[in-house]
Parts: structure tokens; sequence; C-alpha cells
């Protein structure tokens, strides 16, 4: 894992979400492009493998607002591929609004939300030190009733990752959510830590005190890493 100066984090979680959004997106129909992100100096992400890069300000207010120029250069020298990645970045804005509550759209929006806490995990000074006791660690996320959703997980090597589908791997920890409403509010506005397993709109089983910190990083994360506003 290369080391990320603190300035970029946010900016790389928010690249990161967008990734896995695309990557769950395209586990449900092979037309999505993988908008796989790639850090450059001058403080510039790349969206995607070719066409779409922004400063790192610029992708924050494109999330934020819907709309950033990209750069100029590499819009025009591969615009078919710049063009395919922002239909994406539109398709993966309006699973945020959806006001019919699909199974497929929880996936991507829970998959972006565990990319960018990946990402605070992985390069977060303090949130590092945090998971120092929870070696090779598996968190999977769903709703009651149904199989995993999305996962958290963290290598011998302290590395976290995750992903959609089922590795079919017994879990340190898993919360259920009860409902898909219940769940869709959790991954775009977070849940009470307290309330929410005391009422039954979570249920959490194995090591809670690794869920409850992974609630912690979710919380930080929510706050500095924006989301389309919908």
């Amino acid at each position: 894992m290369t080391s990320l100066s603190p300035e970029r984090i946010v900016p790389w979680a928010a690249a990161r979400s967008i990734f896995g959004a695309s990557d769950a997106m395209n586990g449900f129909s092979r037309k999505s492009p993988e908008l796989v992100p790639e850090l450059f100096s001058g403080g510039r992400i790349a969206i995607g493998r070719k066409g779409l890069v922004f400063k790192d300000r610029s992708l924050l207010r494109a999330i934020e607002t819907g709309f950033s120029m990209p750069e100029f250069f590499p819009l025009i020298k591969h615009p078919f591929s710049a063009f395919n990645a922002i239909v994406t970045l539109k398709k993966i804005s309006r699973c945020y609004g959806r006001h019919s509550l699909r199974e497929t759209d929880l996936v991507v929006l829970l998959r972006a939300g565990l990319e960018a806490l990946a990402v605070f995990a992985n390069h977060h000074p303090m949130v590092r030190d945090l998971f120092s006791g929870f070696p090779e660690e598996l968190v999977v996320f769903g709703v009651k009733g149904s199989s995993p959703l999305g996962w958290l997980r963290r290598s011998s090597e302290g590395d976290f990752s995750a992903g959609s589908s089922d590795l079919g791997k017994k879990p340190s920890v898993s919360l259920f959510f009860s409902s898909l409403d219940v769940a869709f509010d959790a991954v775009k506005h977070g849940i009470d830590p307290f309330g929410a397993p005391a009422t039954g709109e979570v249920e959490i089983r194995g090591k809670v005190h690794l869920m409850d910190i992974i609630g912690y990083v979710s919380r930080m994360t929510l706050r500095e890493v924006p989301m389309p506003k919908k």
C-alpha cells in the first residue's frame, strides 16, 4: 500500500467511492465501465482509464454540485472514453435519489461507502491505529433475510479492501439492516450507534467492538467525503 498525503485522503476516498459504485453496477450490467481511479502529481486524479482528469478540488465540487470542468487536453484526446465515464457518473448519481427502493441501487451505494471507508482505514493515521488489535478481519453488511450485499476486509498485512460479491467466508462481524428503507437511510446519512440496535433497525453478530470502530470511521467518512445531493 502506497502512502498518501493527508490533504489527498478525502479526494482519493471520493475517487475510490466512484470506482466502487461503478464496479458494483458492472456486476449487474457489463455495459457500465469500471471507473478505476489513478492519482497523479500536482493534485490531480483520473476517473476511468482515459479522458477524465480532475484537480482534487474540482472532483469534490463535481460530486457536490453535479458539475465541474475536467482537464481539457485528456478530454479532447479521448472523447469517447470520457463520454462513457460521464454517463456512468450520471447513473451513479441517480442511485442516490431513487424513490423506489431497489436492492441493486443499495449495493451500489453501499459499495461506494465501503470503498471510501477503506481509504480512511488505510491512510488516516488516527484511524489506522484503531484497528491495530484486529488482524485479518471480514465485516459483512446486508438486509435481514438476504445474503450479504457488501463486505470490508482487513488482510494479514493490515490493508483494507471492499467488495460486493459474497466471499463465502465466515465473517468476524456482520450487520444486517431490518429493511431496504433503513439500509438506504443508513448508507446515505449514517445510523444511530445506540438507538438502531435497540430498536431492531440493525442486528449485529460477532465482534461488536470491531463494528463499533467501523461505525465510528463510517461517520467520519460521511462527514468529510461528499456524495451527490439528491
